[in-house]
């Protein structure tokens, strides 16, 4: 023996925890495959795992440029486990920072709130909006206090996060390691292409607590499936017989469909995009990009969901409401049907959601194995769960 312990990959560490046999049917054919064992739902390793090396290392959404629309607003959001606060600064930049006073390691922001400095509540550390230290009172003795004009230096300053921003979506990469957003981005824009994105603007959100694994989230909103059974109004607007099962084009996953006429909602009482084609007049697209933006795009909005994981069994959604031009976001003539479409995703999203914390318990049972899949409809589904296995096993030949 010499005395080395040999590192375990992150290929066997999945094995392991999902078991060789439901580690190797996720690569059969879908006639013969299997989905994610319950493991990959209920594990706590493997959701350490999912936050180190999924979520930390990809860009992840943090909110709206709307939610902080003035110098001073703050918001405080957990990113891959790490609490980080997103700030609005006095030069127009929205920067991130480790939520984290450096003296002693206190949380600085709880709540979403305008300030002038992020001061700590514990000590009264203050620093300003551009994460400076500026003060530390009696930190060298009674009635002194520290004051620093450029700041505190690397040491005392606050923990910087990389903060990218897509059209009013601000993305965070807590690793500082991944792609720049625009290439993150690029597959999105590919096919929005006849869209002028830059006409959106951020109408307001609603926020879900989800008694289920995050994947869950998104497993559901791939796959039209399930549109028969659980959406009566979805249906009525785009029928099975228009839709498909989408595909992965990269890292995003692409679906649309052509409906029949607009609706509230989907088109009709909103400003469109401006010069849009007769074609996407009546189509409506959405997408997921790894690991978790989803978006779906009508003639009229920019619709956004996204799960942030809390726990194997536990997920908190965020759903964003971009409609087109400043007017239909705030103006007084559009309030009406802007309600009326926040409404429309409120009760579509719980809708969804009334199915999750079933799923979520349906692989408490030994004797599930993943499932059967259908050909027609859950393709994506299952290569789904290959793109996080890919990122989990990072550099590695995750193929059995």
């Amino acid at each position: 023996m010499n005395g080395t312990v040999e590192r375990e990959s992150n290929k066997d560490r999945m094995r392991r925890i999902l078991g060789k046999d439901g580690y190797a049917r996720l690569f059969r054919s879908i006639d013969d495959a299997a989905g994610l064992p319950n493991e990959a739902y209920w594990n706590q390793e493997w959701f350490r795992m999912e936050q180190e090396l999924v979520f930390r290392r990809s860009w992840v959404f943090a909110g709206a440029r709307g939610e902080l629309p003035e110098p001073g607003c703050m918001k405080p959001i957990d990113v891959a486990g790490t609490p980080v606060i997103l700030v609005h600064g006095r030069d127009g930049v929205i920067r991130g920072f480790q939520n984290v006073c450096r003296h002693r390691g206190m949380q600085l922001v709880a709540e979403p709130c305008k300030k002038a400095t992020l001061t700590c509540p514990y000590h009264k550390w203050a620093y300003g909006i551009d994460g400076k230290l500026r003060t530390r009172p009696h930190f060298d003795g009674p009635n002194q206090t520290g004051t620093f004009r450029d700041g505190g230096g690397e040491r005392l300053d606050l923990i910087p996060v990389r903060v990218e921003e897509f059209f009013g979506c601000l993305f965070a990469n807590v690793s500082g390691t991944a792609e720049p957003l625009a290439d993150w981005m690029a597959p999105v824009l590919d096919q929005l292409e006849g869209y002028d994105l830059s006409s959106i603007r951020w109408a307001g959100k609603r926020d879900f607590e989800v008694k289920a694994n995050w994947k869950l989230v998104y497993e559901n909103y791939m796959e039209g499936y399930h549109v028969f059974s659980l959406h009566p109004r979805l249906l009525r607007f785009a029928p099975m017989d228009v839709r498909w099962s989408g595909e992965w084009r990269g890292s995003t996953f692409v679906n649309n469909y052509h409906f029949p006429k607009l609706e509230e909602g989907r088109g009709e009482g909103l400003p469109h995009f401006p010069d849009l084609s007769e074609e996407n007049r009546m189509k409506g697209q959405w997408f997921l990009t790894m690991p978790h933006f989803a978006v779906e795009v009508y003639p009229d909005q920019f619709t956004v969901l996204v799960a942030y994981p809390e726990a194997p069994d536990r997920c908190r959604e965020e759903l964003h409401v971009f409609v087109v031009g400043e007017e239909a976001a705030t103006g007084e003539k559009y309030a009406g049907p802007r309600e009326d479409l926040i409404n429309m995703w409120d009760d579509l999203n719980r809708e969804d959601i009334s199915v999750l914390a079933g799923l979520q318990q349906g692989r408490r049972c030994f004797g599930y194995d993943g499932g059967r899949l259908s050909p027609h409809w859950e393709g994506p589904t299952l290569a789904y769960a290959h793109k996080i296995i890919g990122l989990m096993a990072d550099s590695e030949d995750y193929a059995p």
